[in-house]
């Protein structure tokens, strides 16, 4: 990761926000989010898609750790494509045991299938580290943002503003391309976009 040495105040701004909009806390609040939609006034799905999405990325986030103690890679989110390709196929792998503990617990029909989301896209992210380096922290972003906005109302698509300003991250910290960037949250929003679309034709 390059280290930037100029206009220390935006390097910070950009340092925060990659850092407090990451992956893993947009799979929670989408998670969240979407369940207390589907079930509510209860607050069953609310619970679902906290302790759903919560374990994915416990299990994501130790996976992480677990590889940056031993030395696989140097950051918890790798940019070499080795330690990438390596980390996205334990997530999509980590995915499994959740959604079956989930289902056979008797989570909500509806937020399974819209969590199966998040190891899909996990899984397309893993295909196309092979041919290039798209931009995680933008695809999940944009993913959660679809998720809200389809789910709990357009007044949710303002958060797409906060995608905007991840990207501009991304590239401030020169661990991206545009393209790089512009095609994670493409891939993140026709992913969650098209899971929703097929739930509504049930």
């Amino acid at each position: 990761m390059a280290t930037i040495t100029v206009e220390p105040g935006r390097t910070r701004l950009a340092q925060q926000l990659s850092w407090y909009i990451s992956p893993h806390v947009m799979a929670v609040v989408a998670g969240g989010s979407v369940g207390w939609r589907i079930t509510w006034p209860h607050p069953g799905g609310l619970i679902w898609g906290l302790c759903g999405s919560g374990a994915w990325v416990l299990l994501c986030a130790g996976l992480a750790l677990v590889g940056r103690r031993l030395g696989w890679w140097a950051t918890l989110v790798p940019a070499r494509r080795g330690p990438r390709l390596l980390l996205l196929a334990g997530s999509v792998i980590a995915a499994v045991p959740v959604l079956l503990t989930c289902g056979r617990l008797g989570a909500p029909a509806p937020l399974l299938t819209l969590g199966m989301a998040a190891p899909l896209l996990a899984g397309l992210l893993l295909v196309g580290t092979c041919a290039g380096n798209i931009s995680l922290h933008t695809s999940a972003a944009a993913a959660g943002t679809t998720l809200l906005t389809l789910q709990l109302g357009r007044a949710w698509a303002v958060l797409y503003l906060l995608v905007a300003a991840l990207a501009w991250s991304r590239l401030h910290l020169r661990v991206h391309t545009p393209g790089q960037v512009l095609a994670g949250a493409v891939l993140g929003t026709a992913v969650c976009a098209a899971m929703a679309f097929g739930w509504s034709l049930r």
